[in-house]
């Protein structure tokens, strides 16, 4: 296992790691439950780690994080209508919640 991406927020290393399985990307958030010891050791060291199971996957998974956050984080970023249910969605997602419709690469 090779760790991919730390989080102080143990909600964003899960969220991290659903984002990853979606891309096809085996992965597992550890140290999830230690964030409450930061104090007693150091805060960074408590952090929740996502880990992918196959390492040779680890620099395709930095790629998909980095995509990700970098969309995420995109003022410019437009919101998105559902070809197939016409349902108007955010740019963030790139699944429909009402009928499952997958968005390709924009």
């Amino acid at each position: 296992m090779k760790t991919v991406y730390t989080a102080a927020d143990p909600i964003m290393a899960g969220f991290i790691e659903g984002v990853l399985q979606n891309a096809g990307i085996q992965a597992h958030v550890l140290q999830a439950g230690l964030y409450g010891a930061a104090g007693e050791i150091p805060p960074n060291e408590c952090w929740a780690r996502v880990v992918v199971v196959h390492e040779n996957q680890a620099e395709q998974a930095r790629k998909v994080i980095l995509e990700y956050l970098e969309t995420e984080a995109d003022p410019d970023a437009c919101d998105w209508s559902c070809p197939r249910c016409k349902e108007k969605i955010e740019a963030q997602f790139t699944q429909c919640w009402n009928c499952g419709y997958e968005r390709g690469p924009q």
